[in-house]
């Protein structure tokens, strides 16, 4: 039976193999052998590397080989299928953007060239801004150098920060959250340092022991601190406090609590992979995101052109709006920009005898929003300025009131008579729409009337068409001009105009976070300026700005990459970074202004809302109108101490700035070196204590607060001494430095309601002359003074007061520069300043600490930073972002 078996397999065996000999001869053979091609990625593309949460991004894949399958990682924990997909962002961070294409023959994805999106929040209302931080996720690139990508089972170390605590009243920092993506959560409570008045940063640390993308999530909680005022922990070992983890339960849908999260994705690599983010997204046009970071505790005061009094505002106005004429690359070099021409004599636009000047408008160019500019919307933003004159706080329009308006916009009557106020205006500038030309008609002939316009604060373009659309627009009758004055006023400002600038100029607002961070995008009308340089082509690069409170966050975000470039660091913080100038890293790069910083006295201290700022303090109302009190703090300062040490000139080995006198500083015409003024204060605590005696107020039981902006370590350490120095000529004198945010101190600037006994000031003339100072601090309130009234320096008080020497020594000094700006002579005129001055001088109305270089700290990889030198433009390292590009 086996042997039959064994038969009938092997005829079987010969038939396959009969077959197939068969087979072959009728199938023609192939020359090559067919093989499946592996997937290969040729590109990866994003709609853009900078967006809002909420707005959808588009990313493409281009690929080659035997694709069957593309998947996407999002680094939020989403994922997408197909060559092309539509993503949206929910939530403001930093996310990685992964892409594996599959087939028969294997795989193919970017993770050596991953996309890098970054997110910011969209603007959202003030008045849930005003109650939230944005949180800021960073990394310690010494122990974590290639952060956000780290090995597997590496220590990776998160610091947990912010941007600018909550505005809002009672309102404060109350956790940090962080989830890590990975199942892990941590919550801590947010520290707040009593001394330095400041949230202190966290650093939570964490081990991934599995490779991948991880969406790294923080969450900053704040409450209302009302509900838990007697729940707070002190803890005094370090001078902190903050609220119990025990309350972290209570958070969850509690009115009294918010939050705002922020995500970064990480990736986890395993030993010896490689993986990197692109530098640039090639593919997209605007591919480059610059990011400013500015120690600006409380951020910007307005931008709304016609009320903005800080550099921190006119560093965005700058970049969106647009004015007649500019200064461009040097203080003496005028350039059309609105205007087609810059008036002169020669080119018939400026009368012979200097009382006229016309400007053509230049044709084509429109607003953001999409609307032409002509030649009303020039007349209509020049008109709202003057109709602001008086407003409180002080307001921009007085620039060009002084040479338009009687009496410079304060002459007696003007703004209470609607029919003077109207006809006045509208004869000091008329418009032609025939010819599209504004001319501006001067009640007497003034040489710096152009340099008024190029100003920082000189006039920008609005769209009166927006203006109207946003409850904005002006009545153009005599009741309409009067009733129009009001909104010059704080307690009356437009709110939609005052934070959302829409202007004609390089960039727009792609969304704000109030008094924390701004995104300014290309503006896609832009009309470039054939022939001036930065406004000559159209801007690429997108930035951001963000205001930070904590100048330790703002070194950590230049540590970590995440700043390109930082300005307002006190000198301190240059101690832990001038390793990183060494190592190439970063390039310090420094420049002569003419920025100037004081302390004021106040003459007229409104005790009620001092009281307001503690109970504690008690002066008399007028203690600082008694001349030699004034004396006496200003021989207790230290000012050799002030630069060398606190400063940090002589510490740090870097010249942050110098000792000067008065207000006409350095590089101005008319200035007097410090040597050549007389009766110039100097540290003598002898001389202190005699000028006390003789003031009347020895031996009296004072409490002061010096009051400095939030974050300005120097001059908070600097009214330290001040204080030592004045305690030991009188220990009845007890003297203490009080943060506040600069917007807070702008609030306060109003006539009879300040309550600042002494406080910090900085001032960046806008132009080059001594009107630029000189008006705004030495002339008084009736001639447009800006700060003298603020600080109750008027002659009626003072003579109120019995302090008629002085009265008499400020009507001189009023006398000097009304004749300075009366003369023809320049060399007279500037002669009258330096008599003026020195009249100053010996009030001493300001104890003048020093006069700044600039400084920038940026990232290499940021070119044109020398086009951002100009002593008046530049003065506070405020930057024209369209000089700038990232490489």
């Amino acid at each position: 039976m086996k042997r039959k078996y064994y038969a009938i397999i092997s005829v079987i065996v010969v038939l396959i193999i009969v077959v197939a000999a068969i087979a072959l001869v009728f199938i023609k053979p192939s020359s090559t052998t067919k093989s499946v091609t592996p997937p290969s990625i040729t590109s990866v593309v994003s709609s853009t590397v900078l967006t809002t949460a909420g707005t959808p991004i588009q990313f493409s894949v281009s690929t080659s080989g035997n694709v069957s399958k593309i998947l996407w990682n999002f680094g939020d924990g989403t994922f997408g299928n197909g060559s092309s997909v539509s993503h949206t962002y929910l939530i403001p961070g930093k996310y990685l953007v992964f892409v594996n294409a599959t087939g028969p023959g294997g795989f193919a994805n970017n993770l050596n060239n991953l996309i890098e999106i970054t997110v910011i929040s969209p603007s959202i209302s003030s008045a849930i801004a005003s109650k939230i931080t944005q949180p800021v996720i960073l990394f310690n690139k010494t122990l974590n150098s290639r952060a956000p990508i780290f090995n597997i089972n590496e220590k990776a170390i998160f610091i947990a920060s912010y941007a600018q605590p909550p505005s809002a009243a009672n309102w404060s920092l109350g956790y940090y959250k962080i989830n890590f993506g990975n199942g892990k959560t941590t919550v801590e409570p947010v520290y707040y340092n009593i001394s330095s008045g400041t949230y202190i940063s966290t650093i939570f640390t964490n081990v991934f022991n599995q490779t991948g993308f991880y969406p790294v999530n923080l969450t900053i909680i704040t409450y209302n601190e009302t509900p838990f005022s007697n729940d707070l922990i002190t803890v005094n070992s370090n001078n902190t406090d903050y609220l119990p983890l025990a309350y972290y339960n209570r958070v969850i849908n509690s009115t009294d609590f918010q939050f705002s999260s922020y995500i970064s994705t990480v990736y986890v690599s395993s030993p010896n992979q490689n993986v990197n983010i692109s530098i640039q997204n090639k593919a997209v046009s605007n591919n480059t995101v610059i990011n400013d970071v500015e120690v600006v505790p409380g951020g910007p005061f307005s931008f709304d052109p016609a009320i903005a009094p800080s550099t921190v505002d006119l560093e965005v106005i700058q970049n969106v709006y647009e004015p007649l004429i500019q200064y461009n690359q040097s203080t003496f070099n005028l350039v059309p920009v609105v205007a087609s021409q810059v008036p002169t004599i020669q080119n018939g636009l400026e009368s012979n005898n200097g009382l006229n000047y016309t400007f053509p408008i230049r044709q084509g160019l429109k607003f953001s929003n999409g609307d032409v500019l002509t030649a009303w919307d020039v007349y209509v933003s020049f008109v709202r300025d003057l109709l602001f004159t008086q407003g409180v706080p002080g307001t921009n329009g007085y620039l060009i009131a002084q040479d338009l308006l009687p009496g410079g916009g304060f002459a007696p009557g003007l703004f209470t008579n609607g029919t003077a106020l109207y006809q006045n205006i509208t004869k000091a500038i008329t418009y032609n729409n025939a010819t599209q030309t504004v001319t501006f008609h001067l009640l007497f002939p003034d040489p710096a009337f152009l340099s008024y316009l190029a100003s920082l604060w000189g006039v920008q373009i609005m769209d009166w068409n927006w203006l109207i659309q946003h409850g904005a627009g002006i009545t153009f009758t005599p009741t309409g001009f009067l009733n129009y004055t009001q909104y010059g006023n704080q307690q009356d400002y437009n709110e939609y105009i005052r934070w959302n600038p829409m202007g004609s100029g390089p960039y727009m607002v792609g969304s704000y976070l109030q008094g924390q961070s701004i995104l300014l995008v290309p503006n896609p009308n832009f009309i470039p300026i054939p022939g001036v340089f930065g406004y000559n082509a159209p801007v690429k690069d997108k930035i951001i700005i963000t205001w930070v409170k904590d100048t330790e966050t703002a070194i950590m975000m230049i540590k970590s990459g995440e700043a390109d470039i930082v300005t307002h660091l006190p000198s301190y913080a240059f101690s832990s970074i001038l390793d990183m100038q060494s190592q190439g890293k970063i390039n310090i790069v420094s420049y002569q202004t003419e920025h100037i910083n004081l302390f004021a006295f106040n003459f007229d201290i409104n005790m009620t809302l001092l009281h307001s700022l503690g109970s504690q303090y008690n002066l008399p109302y007028n203690y600082f109108a008694n001349l030699y009190v004034r004396k006496a703090f200003a021989y207790s300062f230290n000012y050799t101490n002030y630069i060398d040490n606190l400063l940090g000139n002589s510490v740090y080995h870097i010249n942050f700035g110098f000792n000067y006198a008065g207000l006409i500083p350095k590089g101005m015409p008319g200035y007097i070196p410090p040597n050549e003024i007389k009766n110039l204060p100097q540290f003598n605590l002898t001389l202190a204590k005699q000028f006390l005696e003789e003031s009347g107020f020895y031996n009296i039981s004072v409490n002061i607060p010096i009051i400095v902006p939030s974050g300005d370590t120097t001059d908070y350490a600097a009214v330290g001494m001040w204080a030592q120095n004045l305690h030991s000529i009188d220990p009845n004198i007890i003297i203490s430095p009080l943060y506040l945010s600069f917007s807070t101190i702008i609030g306060y600037g109003m006539p009879g309601e300040n309550p600042m006994p002494i406080w910090w000031m900085d001032w960046n003339p806008p132009w080059n002359y001594p009107t630029a100072t000189f008006n705004f601090w030495y002339l008084a309130g009736s001639l447009g003074g800006f700060y003298p009234p603020v600080d109750g320096i008027t002659s009626a008080n003072l003579i109120q007061w019995n302090y008629t020497s002085e009265a008499d020594q400020w009507h001189s000094l009023q006398n000097y520069i009304v004749k300075a700006e009366s003369s023809s002579n320049i060399s007279e005129a500037l002669n009258y300043f330096d008599d003026a001055e020195q009249i100053a001088i010996n009030l001493t109305l300001y104890v003048y600490t020093y006069q700044e270089n600039g400084i920038y700290v940026i990232s290499p990889s940021i070119q044109g930073m020398q086009y951002e030198m100009n002593s008046i433009t530049n003065s506070a390292t405020q930057l024209f972002f369209f000089y700038l590009n990232k490489t």
